[in-house]
């Protein structure tokens, strides 16, 4: 199994809005390129709050499919990468996928 990951997309004023993807495969970041590349998508998912897992174009939501919480799953919003990276220390996250240019990324927390 491998550890979380966080999700995030720069938003047009420079801040970050991100959540945290449980339960990533070797696949994800093809997924996330194929399926979610552009930035409404990239949008799109992480206003689902922390998911489960993705699958293709099918995503588990924490909240929406487990029944979960919504405050505790909810998209957090950083005011710069530096903050991005603290918050993914906080949660113990290594990897960040962020989307830029149309494309996910993968950078070291």
């Amino acid at each position: 199994m491998r550890p979380p990951v966080l999700l995030a997309v720069e938003l047009s004023n420079g801040h970050f809005m991100s959540c945290r993807l449980l339960h990533p495969d070797s696949n994800t970041l093809d997924y996330l390129n194929r399926w979610y590349q552009e930035m409404y998508e990239a949008i799109f998912l992480i206003e689902l709050g922390n998911l489960h897992s993705i699958q293709r174009t099918r995503t588990m939501a924490m909240h929406r499919d487990w029944g979960e919480f919504w405050s505790d799953h909810q998209p957090r919003f950083s005011p710069s990468w530096k903050h991005l990276r603290a918050l993914a220390r906080s949660l113990k996250v290594t990897t960040v996928l962020i989307n830029a240019n149309g494309r996910w990324e993968p950078h070291k927390s």
